[in-house]
């Protein structure tokens, strides 16, 4: 065999480990290299903050939590949209031997207080905006916690966490230990109640590390200007910035993702790199086509956090002209674990387009059967990922740990299969394959060929129990604005592209529930449908 047998692929070694640059020491070094470049500059208030004023920031937040009264191991809640006061937070958290809990802003009140009763929150951080919400959550939580509101309400200025910024505090060094836990993340919840990820200073030191290491990212370099509109409180969005604070680049930060926005942004800041996902990407290839004026020129665009159709990422190429860059990863490995490089984008090679790229520096990924015995390459399995950034565990659930990490592997849930060459390919979710008729379906497969038509903006496939077929095939659909198709015709264009056994039984139109980085939350889509009057599924 030319190529792999087994479905086991290695990065290559993440070597020169000495320095490493520590996630906490990030602000200091480049108050010391470049102290008056702009670190990051919040786009929606016109807010600069140079190095120098980023590493005096984190240290004055340091100096209140211990003026407070936390202490080592405590919780700090930040509930808020994108803005420049959270990575000084973050940071201020990390050298104080804090652990932050970055909070989905666009989750419901009970929601919120199960996040901050779980985790045993200590201080919570609050967009204004957000208030009443923060206060309905605690209430029901049956908490009480102190908060800071991130900006001035009502004469509250000197006690707004943006002033509190500015008080002179003395520096504080972070603590260089690999398992200290810094960060909380709770999963978006598709496949049950979040759960609290336990993510290490080492972990995600490393993981910077890693991409400063892999050649892909060669481009990205010292002093980049890059923009980021994805959620801080994702370990995406998170992630983004700190890949251009490592580079001691410049940093846009927008909590307005609108085409409109972006593509005003990039222009006016001359941004050479983004990260989006591809709903994002789609509406910004709308955005350039209804302004008539050829596209802003960047150096990189980078995407991920779900799949993308091959022809919306050939028209993205097209469009941009530009470098294009996949991650595929998980909150659990602290982020990405493989990357498709620019040099796979490659139209000469056009199976590649639907691939996630090889693994990164340092990490191995493998393909396992229901018996979690490895498989061969080419053969369907689950996703698993052995990486030097993984998660410590779930926050207080040890059997959830011990069913995710098994002998220093990571079992994703996610499902995938393995080229000959190396390359890895997502299938779905292991849960949410849907079995019909004796056949294994996708949903990611369908719904991929339902986007295909001209009148589709998106769509959602789910399993619903059937007494002739198992499971059947019901999809949710949302229509283009503007634009109209019929259930018979949207059925008829997906036979023409997959197989007929894959064509959905039941074809609603309407809107689709989606997690803050995008994906369509398929769990919460199986829920309404259930839920729904019988006769729903024949609308």
């Amino acid at each position: 065999m030319s190529g792999l047998e087994y479905a086991h692929v290695e990065g290559p070694p993440l070597d020169g480990l000495d320095p490493m640059i520590w996630i906490g020491d990030i602000p200091a070094l480049g108050a010391r290299h470049c102290p008056d470049r702009s670190a990051i500059v919040f786009a929606d208030r016109g807010e600069r903050m140079s190095y120098a004023a980023f590493d005096g920031r984190c240290n004055a937040f340091a100096a209140l939590a211990q003026q407070r009264g936390l202490a080592p191991g405590d919780r700090v809640a930040y509930l808020g949209a994108n803005s420049d006061l959270y990575y000084p937070v973050l940071i201020g958290a990390i050298r104080a031997g804090l652990v932050l809990v970055p909070i989905n802003w666009r989750l419901a009140a009970p929601e919120i207080g199960f996040q901050l009763a779980d985790s045993g929150t200590r201080l919570l951080i609050c967009d204004p905006a957000l208030s009443a919400t923060a206060t309905q959550a605690l209430a029901g939580a049956g908490l009480s916690v102190p908060v800071i509101s991130t900006e001035a309400v009502d004469g509250s200025g000197d006690e707004s966490l943006r002033a509190l910024l500015l008080r002179r505090a003395p520096a504080l060094a972070a603590a260089q230990v690999m398992d200290q836990v810094i960060l909380q993340l709770y999963t978006s919840g598709t496949t049950g109640k979040p759960k609290g990820v336990l993510i290490s200073h080492g972990a995600l030191s490393l993981a910077r590390h890693a991409e400063l290491r892999a050649p892909e990212f060669g481009h990205l370099g010292a002093g980049c200007i890059s923009l980021s509109a994805m959620p801080n409180f994702h370990i995406g969005g998170m992630s983004w910035v700190l890949m251009g604070l490592v580079r001691e680049g410049t940093v846009i930060i927008t909590a307005d993702p609108t085409a409109a926005n972006m593509l005003k942004l990039i222009r006016e800041h001359r941004v050479e790199h983004s990260w989006m996902v591809p709903t994002l990407i789609r509406a910004l290839l709308e955005g350039v086509r209804g302004e008539q004026r050829p596209a802003p020129r960047m150096k990189g665009l980078f995407y991920g956090a779900m799949a993308m159709d091959e022809s919306l990422l050939r028209a993205a190429m097209e469009c941009f002209g530009c470098d294009f860059l996949q991650f595929f990863g998980m909150t659990e490995n602290t982020g990405s674990a493989t990357s498709l490089a620019p040099l796979d984008h490659d139209s000469a090679r056009p199976h590649l387009l639907k691939s996630v790229g090889k693994p990164y520096p340092g990490m191995s990924l493998q393909i396992r059967g229901p018996d979690r015995k490895l498989l061969k390459a080419g053969e369907h399995g689950e996703i698993w990922v052995k990486s030097p950034t993984r998660m410590l565990g779930y926050w207080k659930q040890p059997e959830k740990t011990a069913e995710a990490l098994v002998d220093g592997w990571y079992a994703s849930g996610d499902g995938g299969y393995v080229d000959e060459q190396g390359f890895l390919y997502l299938t779905d979710r292991i849960k949410d394959m849907i079995v019909s008729g004796g056949e294994n379906v996708y949903p990611v497969e369908v719904e991929e060929a339902l986007r295909l038509h001209a009148a589709v903006l998106d769509a959602g496939v789910i399993g619903l129990p059937d007494a002739h077929w198992g499971e059947k095939l019901v999809a949710v659909v949302e229509l283009r604005p503007g634009a109209s198709a019929s259930e018979a015709e949207l059925r008829t264009h997906v036979r023409s592209r997959i197989a007929g056994y894959k064509c959905p039984k039941t074809i609603i139109f309407g809107s689709l529930p989606r997690t803050a980085s995008g994906k369509v939350q398929r769990s919460l889509l199986r829920q309404r449908l259930l839920a729904a009057p019988s006769d729903s599924n024949s609308k």
